[in-house]
C-alpha cells in the first residue's frame, strides 16, 4: 500500500505542476498527500486508499451516485464526509475497522 499511494502522489503531483493550477488547490491536494502518506503506518494493510479525480468521467459518476457537490469527499462503508479535516476522516476509518473488527469476532 505504501508504494501505491507514495507512487499515486508523485504521479499526480508532476501532473498538477504541469497543468499550472491555482495555488489554493496546490495546497489543498499537498495536506491531502500528506494526510494519505501517514495512513500505512497508522492502520497498516487495513486500509487502501483510492482517489478519483471529481472531474474525470468516473468522478462525475460518484459524484451523481453518492451526491456530493464538494470536495474532497470520503466514503468508508456507507458514512461519507465532505471537507479537508482529515481527523473527522480518521474517525471514520476507525469506527469502519472496529465495526468490521466487531462483526467478524463472532463465530460462524
Amino acid at each position: 500500500m505504501t508504494w501505491q499511494v507514495m507512487g499515486l502522489r508523485q504521479k499526480v503531483q508532476r501532473e498538477m505542476a504541469d497543468t499550472g493550477l491555482p495555488d489554493d488547490l496546490k495546497q489543498e491536494f499537498h495536506a491531502l498527500s500528506e494526510w494519505a502518506h501517514t495512513l500505512p503506518d497508522r492502520f497498516g494493510g487495513q486500509v487502501a486508499l483510492r482517489v478519483v479525480d471529481g472531474a474525470s468521467i468516473e468522478g462525475f459518476f460518484k459524484s451523481l451516485v453518492r451526491r456530493v457537490w464538494r470536495y474532497p469527499a470520503f466514503t468508508l462503508a456507507g458514512e461519507r464526509y465532505v471537507g479537508s479535516d482529515f481527523s473527522r476522516v480518521d474517525a471514520l476509518i476507525e469506527r469502519g475497522l472496529s465495526t468490521r473488527s466487531r462483526t467478524s469476532s463472532f463465530p460462524s
